[in-house]
């Protein structure tokens, strides 16, 4: 963990939060860094921040009972972690896991209940990155259950710039929601098309218009 003024500062101008983190309230910030892969916080925790994530990228997961994993959303700069939580004064719900190295500013639930709780450009903030993930989320199971694999796959690889990094297909397959078995049928279609080609950890697209074709706009 480091309290990096400077940085601190610089996500602070970025991200336009000047009116949010008055500078009796920056004293109490910190800015931490989280490696591909590490645990930020788990489900059925207690939570103590409110996490802004400022670099990187961030996955939240849910573990069936089955002890499979359910892919929920990702989360990227400017959004908050958190903030649900601190609404409603309870326990995480979901594993959060960061999908890239990634920095967050940690803003204390006490802190913010001390210093905030009549701020309302705070609460605007956390009404309005509360909506942007309920939206989201929605318009993914929408996808999910409305839409062939294949429009799932194209749309994912859209979003993702036309290309998807991967540590497996079964890692692939379960962040998608779906099976392994249909996965490697889409993308073995795909491929045969020439719209895609699969590399060892890698798909890129070689046709994006031929892609785009296949996805929707939600």
């Amino acid at each position: 963990m480091m309290n990096n003024l400077s940085k601190l500062e610089n996500y602070i101008q970025k991200f336009g939060l000047e009116e949010v983190f008055s500078p009796e309230i920056r004293r109490f910030l910190k800015v931490k860094k989280y490696a591909k892969g590490e645990i930020i916080f788990n489900a059925y925790k207690p939570v103590l921040y409110i996490y802004f994530l400022v670099e990187g990228l961030v996955e939240i997961n849910s573990i069936m009972i089955s002890g499979n994993k359910l892919f929920i959303n990702n989360l990227f700069p400017l959004e908050l972690i958190g903030d649900l939580e601190y609404m409603n004064k309870q326990e995480a719900i979901f594993d959060v896991v960061a999908a890239d190295n990634s920095t967050v500013i940690l803003l204390p639930f006490d802190i913010a209940e001390k210093y905030l709780e009549d701020n309302p450009k705070f609460w605007r903030l956390l009404a309005t990155e509360c909506s942007k993930k309920l939206l989201r989320t929605n318009r993914a199971i929408i996808l999910k259950g409305s839409y062939s694999l294949k429009t799932v796959l194209a749309n994912y690889l859209i979003k993702n710039n036309y290309e998807i990094n991967f540590t497996s297909l079964v890692d692939l397959a379960a962040h998608l929601n779906v099976s392994y078995r249909n996965l490697s049928r889409v993308i073995k279609s795909l491929s045969e098309e020439g719209i895609i080609k699969k590399q060892r950890k890698k798909i890129i697209t070689l046709k994006k218009e031929e892609l785009k074709n296949y996805s929707v706009n939600l």
